[in-house]
């Protein structure tokens, strides 16, 4: 428990002080009744000391090194054991004596403030059946409250975050029975806080302490009402700016290839919808709809089950990633399991600088500012979004925000973005290089590169393209991208079927292939003025021809 030392109302004046041998005295001598002796057994250095009605007792001192360290442990005793004869308590406070003689730091602190309780009244030996804070703060983190009130308690999806905030105050209010437990008590609690939380972690140490206490209260009627007031809650001003991505630091960070595949597609998805880390790192298979390119989130952070329609470079890019990796227990799933594991933010901020992205705002914790994390994928989303013109309510039904008011916040980074005009972001299947042929195969091929037809004009000469056309099945609806459009019939490697079936075999694999060249020739042309769209007049365009190519796949004849 956090203690603090002796409070001003108890001065060491006004209650009986046992002495303590003298420096120098030889250890183990005897003192008169009253008094206390160190003595050295063995390699352990004790402590005795006369304790009125508990008669004489005798505490181990296992950090005691010397007896110099010896005898100041006995002058600490000597005063703490004082101050429970005077206040009547020497015998409920002789356990927590034992303490004082084996701890230090912060761990002595507590016991102190426990034995201050006590001589102030404020503790006791509680009667059978009373609850103290910590047994019902145990019965609420370990899910047996909400066992017993499953209709009006939840199970807490991450127990481990209660305890970490409840270890800060558990000292103080852990050994005081509920019946008693008093607004002072839990103000002291809170000031007892170390020095260096943040305002939002006291804020939220202080929601723990509140909401066990309304618990308390109902259903479990062990208290007639919460001892704290509304109000009582610490206010957090979080007010420090935050970090997002630009839409070209975005295709950076998606086009390296030295970064895992499975991670630059998970970091693609939370850009383009928005979706918490911890959400996405927990879906399954079957909450994704790829023939209809829907997402259904029915588990997430506020309970509210919300469902949307996927974008469709981001279908297609899903489409293509599980072809090359097919889903297992969950969408992503990393090199170490699924995503986005116990450092999201520290391997997001990592594979940043491998990309290339060295922003100095997006690496630095300031007073005003905070390093870009894992989370903030979520501000780059509405950030863009915004921008680019997307309604506040299309946003909240990715995100899952409650209120305009937390959208709002993102209003003024969406202007600045908008006015820079940075566009939006790249198609995710486009900016991926494995998922659109660029970067090849992951044995290293490159399955959408083609050699020129032998008396084709060279580079040097013009400008050719060679372009190989997706194999679809015939009327498919195609995109701009020359991807299937979302919905429309996809031969073998569009769709993963219903339920995630196997891919069946290509069964254009021993077919002809047709090949697209599109020769530009000029004698006048540089390698500079080779664009897809010319805005020179009609009469200085350069000649284009078109010619279709037919390349059988098994011999490899062409014509």
């Amino acid at each position: 428990m956090p203690v603090a030392d002796s409070p001003s109302s108890a001065s060491t004046t006004d209650r009986p002080k046992l002495a303590a041998r003298a420096p120098g005295s030889p250890a183990g001598d005897k003192r008169a009744n009253g008094s206390g002796s160190v003595r050295l057994r063995g390699k352990t250095w004790t402590a005795r000391l006369s304790l009125g009605e508990a008669g004489r007792s005798t505490f181990s001192l296992p950090t005691c090194r010397t007896e110099q360290e010896a005898n100041a442990r006995l002058e600490v005793l000597a005063d703490l054991a004082g101050r429970l004869l005077a206040a009547g308590q020497i015998v409920l406070g002789l356990p927590l004596l034992e303490r004082a003689a084996a701890r230090e730091g912060s761990a002595l602190r507590d016991v102190r403030l426990a034995i201050e309780q006590l001589c102030r009244g404020e503790a006791r030996a509680r009667a059978s059946g009373e609850t103290t804070f910590a047994e019902f703060a145990e019965l609420v983190v370990s899910g047996r409250l909400a066992e017993q009130y499953p209709l009006h308690v939840k199970a807490l999806r991450h127990p481990e975050q209660y305890r970490h905030k409840l270890n800060h105050v558990l000292g103080v209010l852990g050994p005081v029975p509920l019946s008693r437990l008093t607004l002072d008590h839990a103000d002291r609690a809170i000031s007892m806080l170390p020095g260096h939380l943040e305002d939002s972690s006291r804020q939220g140490v202080a929601k723990v302490i509140h909401r066990i206490l309304a618990l308390a209260t109902y259903p479990a009627r062990i208290i007639a009402s919460n001892p704290l007031p509304r109000g009582w809650i610490p206010k957090a001003e979080d007010n420090k700016a935050k970090g997002s991505l630009y839409p070209d630091e975005d295709r950076r960070l998606m086009a390296a290839v030295t970064i895992p595949l499975s991670y630059r597609i998970y970091y693609g998805f939370l850009i383009r919808e928005g979706m918490r880390a911890d959400e996405a790192g927990r879906l399954e298979p079957s909450d994704l709809d790829l023939e209809r390119g829907a997402v259904v989130l029915d588990e997430n952070k506020t309970d509210d089950p919300r469902a949307w329609a996927l974008s469709p470079d981001v279908v297609r890019a899903l489409r293509t990633y599980f072809a090359i990796c097919p889903p297992k227990e969950r969408v992503f799933i990393g090199p170490s399991g699924p995503l986005p594991g116990r450092s999201g933010a520290h391997n997001f901020r990592n594979h940043l600088r491998r990309a290339g992205i060295d922003r100095p705002e997006l690496f630095e914790t300031t007073q005003s500012r905070l390093n870009i994390r894992l989370h903030d994928t979520r501000a780059t989303f509405i950030t863009i979004k915004l921008a680019n013109g997307r309604t506040e309510t299309w946003i909240s039904d990715r995100t899952g925000h409650k209120s305009s008011r937390q959208i709002h916040h993102y209003k003024r980074a969406a202007r600045k973005v908008a006015e820079l005009g940075l566009g939006d972001f790249a198609p995710l299947d486009e900016a991926i290089p494995e998922l659109n042929g660029r970067g090849g195969r992951l044995d290293g091929s490159d399955p959408m590169s083609a050699a020129p037809e032998a008396g084709s004009p060279s580079p040097s000469n013009g400008a050719s393209l060679v372009r190989a056309l997706h194999h679809r099945a015939p009327g498919a609806v195609v995109d701009h991208a020359g991807q299937p459009a979302a919905g429309a019939p996809v031969a073998a490697g569009g769709p993963l079927g219903p339920r995630w079936a196997t891919p069946a075999s290509d069964p254009a694999a021993n077919q002809t292939e047709q090949i697209e060249i599109i020769d530009i020739s000029s004698a006048s042309a540089s390698s500079s003025q080779k664009s897809w769209r010319d805005f020179r007049p009609a009469d200085q365009r350069p000649r284009r021809t078109t010619r279709a190519i037919f390349r059988d796949s098994a011999s490899g004849a062409t014509g």
